[in-house]
């Protein structure tokens, strides 16, 4: 039950702020209007974008600190340790200074800002915050690696709390000032890199006087995150792209109307982000005594991920307008229900694709997904040009459905391909199909009880499987 408890632990540390941002949200909105309110969503995505600046070294750091771990080796985990640590902050430094400098160039492709100073001072914020960000993301790795997630997520909670509750303090003390929620968000980055190196020295204590670098460990961990680098800049691009694209090709109030019901639903990702988390290192573990155990596991964790998530994705589909207005109001709704619609079921989708990435990372096979998002880049970037200039926020949101489609296709074909003799449960993924496609498309129906009736009984049915499937053990 290691697993299970361990995944609680991260969506108690993932999930807990959104309570908060559902409450906060509206009153940033009304406070920073559409345009500023804009503005901040593209920060969050350009930091999460040039967070990656570690290179793909964080996760390359969890998979094969996880295999040293399990053999016991001090020596060995101390020296690899060190070395991912100051790799990722030269790197976090390069990033922050490109950041810093591509600020002007950057404001400067919105030529409808009101207040471009802002703007670029907010952004030069985040590029001094970034080494912090980066580093952060290695010392993660390690508790994870050791499974430290109690300790991982004593040291989120408040710092997720932290992304909605400092813009909020700040409007409410100082006025929507866009430069000043930035410094407050890059102040809290700074304090949990220190907090994130207490716990691992707390968590590893058996690598005190191994942490020491050694550049035979370069090599290995450049190429493992070099491969992940690539899936690590394209994918976020891919995923942020559309946004840029309607912010630039239509107006940043647009893009407040098109981000804020992704963002809802991008925020699901915690539920496959709180068990894959869990599932790198037990996988790397595994395969590393190979353990035939991994399919097994596999198996359980994409089953388990359907059924708790369907019920929700299938919900804001169907109440896309009344949820939206209750929230934001009926204007705000009038422009984001049929997008809130398409992107919850893309959610779906790609949620339950972060189970065979997280396999293959797991396995060490880094170049396979990195090769993909290769090739999914300039046809995603070709069609969100064409969709968006035809249609517009719902043009830009079918190519992200699409792309999130193709996506989990091909990693599913990819970790078939490594299946070997194991057999795929293909006829419960076939009823699963069944049960998803007229599901989502009763959110056309007109009548409220019609859509309720409908997600009662599929809510029903998922619940019981899921509780059928209850014993998650590895």
């Amino acid at each position: 039950m290691r697993i299970a408890r361990h995944t609680l632990f991260n969506l108690l540390g993932l999930g807990a702020p959104l309570l908060l941002a559902l409450l906060l949200i509206p009153s940033l909105l009304q406070a920073l209007g559409p345009e500023r309110f804009g503005l901040l969503t593209l920060i969050w995505a350009v930091t999460s974008y040039f967070g990656l600046f570690d290179l793909g070294l964080g996760r390359a750091l969890t998979q094969q600190l996880a295999v040293s771990l399990s053999q016991g080796d001090a020596q060995r985990s101390g020296a690899l340790s060190a070395t991912a640590l100051v790799l990722m902050a030269g790197l976090g430094l390069i990033g922050g200074l490109l950041l810093v400098g591509l600020a002007p160039a950057g404001v400067a492709a919105f030529p409808s800002l009101t207040d471009a100073k802002a703007a670029r001072i907010a952004l030069q914020l985040m590029g001094f915050g970034l080494p912090f960000m980066v580093i952060t993301a290695g010392l993660r790795g390690m508790l994870e690696a050791c499974h430290a997630f109690g300790l991982i997520n004593l040291v989120r909670l408040p710092l997720g709390a932290w992304t909605f509750a400092g813009p909020w303090l700040v409007v409410k003390l100082w006025g929507p000032d866009l430069a000043l929620i930035t410094l407050a968000l890059v102040l809290g980055r700074v304090l949990a890199c220190g907090v994130h190196a207490w716990a691992v020295s707390r968590a590893l204590p058996q690598l005190r006087g191994h942490l020491q670098w050694q550049r035979r460990w370069v090599r290995p961990l450049l190429v493992s995150g070099g491969w992940l680098t690539l899936s690590n800049v394209i994918s976020p691009l891919m995923g942020y792209a559309d946004r840029f694209f309607v912010g630039i090709g239509i107006s940043a109030a647009a893009a407040a109307y098109y981000a804020t019901p992704q963002e809802l639903v991008t925020k699901l990702w915690i539920l496959p982000g709180a068990l894959t988390a869990v599932l790198l290192p037990a996988f790397a573990a595994q395969l590393a005594r190979s353990d035939d155990h991994s399919w097994r596991l596999f198996d359980r964790a994409v089953g388990l991920l359907f059924l708790v998530l369907l019920p929700i994705t299938l919900g804001l589909a169907l109440f896309a307008n009344e949820l939206l207005s209750l929230w934001l109001g009926a204007e705000f709704a009038g422009h984001s229900a049929a997008l809130l619609q398409l992107f919850a079921f893309g959610i779906l989708i790609n949620c339950l694709a972060h189970v065979p990435l997280t396999w293959l990372h797991g396995a060490g096979q880094f170049r396979g997904p990195a090769l993909l998002h290769a090739l999914e880049l300039p046809v995603f970037l070709l069609g969100l040009w064409a969709l968006t200039r035809a249609w517009g926020m719902q043009g830009a949101a079918w190519a992200w459905l699409l792309r999130m489609s193709v996506d989990a296709a091909a990693l599913f074909l990819l970790c078939g391909r490594q299946r070997g003799g194991a057999a795929w449960p293909m006829r419960q993924w076939l009823a699963g199909t069944l049960l998803v496609l007229p599901a989502f498309a009763a959110a056309a129906l007109p009548s409220l009880g019609g859509r309720l009736l409908v997600w009662l009984l599929l809510t029903a049915l998922a619940t019981t499987m899921a509780w059928r499937q209850r014993h998650f053990n590895p």
